[in-house]
Formats: C-alpha cells, structure tokens, sequence
C-alpha cells in the first residue's frame, strides 16, 4: 500500500512540474497567431506609407511564407540534433532580432528593410511552431498529448480575436496621423491620392 501511495504522489509531483512549462509554450501558441493576424493591418499600413501597388503589398505574405517553406526542414533538423528546447531557444532568438529590426526599419523607412525584418521574424515563427506543436505533446500524460495541442492551438484562435482589435488601435490610428501629416506637406495634385 505505501507503494502505491508514494507511486501516486510521484505522479501528482511529476504533473505539478509540466505546468509552467505548458503555460510559456501555450503563451507561444498565442503570439504566433498574434503576429499573424497583425499582417493584413501591417500590409495596409505598409500600402499607404511607401504608396505600394497590389504586387508590392503581396510582398508581406510572400516573405511571411518564404520563410516557413525556406526553415521548416532546418528547423527539424535543429530539433532533431539538439533538442525541443534548443529549437524554441533558437525560434526566440530569430523573433526578437525580427522584431527589433523593425525599429532601424522604420527609421530609415526602407520597405526592403521592413521585409527583410518580417522575414527574419518569420523565420523565428517557423521553427517555433515546428518546435512547439511536438513539444507540447509529450509536457504530460501521453493519453492526453491531443487534447493539450488542441488546447494550446486555440489560443491561436484567441489570437485571431484580439489581434485586428490591437493593430487597429496601434496600428491604423498612426496611419490616419502620418496621412494627415503627409497632406499638409503635399501638393493638391497629391492629396487627392490620400483622398480618394
């Protein structure tokens, strides 16, 4: 009987130490689908501040995906070598320098650099995802590995809600102020572009 009783609290103890971890990679889950559902205000913002054409515009999604096609095989293979954890670390490391390569983007207001920092945080995305959806399958009991990678994929659908409502705010409220900007500093010849 103690037997039994010390095998179940081993049990319970080992569940207790997937939680946290479970947490951070559900958190994952959810800022990858964040980022995802920001490209349709990003690719209009981006239209109206460099005066894209639709080929240009549809350069966002193309280095979005680019970067899933061109790392998903690498990112395997770095899982496969070093480990889910290792891969994360990695996928991290390529969304933060992504992201904070946006900030000498929109200083130098280059729409190459804009692109170029979109797809290195693509890339991070990329092998995130490849890492986080096997990884989170073995955080616990394998009877349920399913049900916590549905779980922790509908948070991307969570994502998908907040997103637009986000980027509407942050996003699409400064374009209305750099267009009102850019007017008073154009032509009438040009303002009727804004305008219409």
């Amino acid at each position: 009987m103690n037997n039994t009783q010390s095998g179940n609290s081993f049990s319970s103890s080992k569940k207790k130490n997937y939680y946290f971890p479970l947490i951070l990679i559900t958190s994952l889950f959810f800022f990858w689908g964040f980022i995802h559902n920001l490209d349709p205000i990003l690719i209009k913002h981006l239209r109206s501040a460099f005066q894209l054409n639709h080929f240009q515009a549809s350069l966002v999604d193309s280095s979005v995906f680019a970067a899933y096609f061109l790392l998903a095989i690498p990112a395997g293979m770095i899982i496969q070598k070093y480990g889910y954890k290792t891969g994360i670390l990695v996928g991290l490391f390529f969304f933060a320098a992504g992201c904070f390569l946006f900030v000498p983007a929109a200083n130098t207001i280059s729409y190459p650099f804009f692109l170029g920092a979109l797809f290195v945080l693509s890339c991070g995305l990329a092998i995130l995802e490849t890492a986080a959806n096997p990884y989170i399958t073995i955080l616990g009991d394998p009877e349920k590995a399913t049900q916590r990678l549905n779980f922790a994929q509908s948070f991307n659908g969570l994502a998908a809600s907040i997103a637009p409502i986000v980027g509407g705010i942050f996003i699409l409220s400064e374009e209305t102020k750099i267009t009102a900007r850019t007017c008073r500093t154009r032509s009438g010849s040009e303002i009727s572009l804004y305008s219409s």
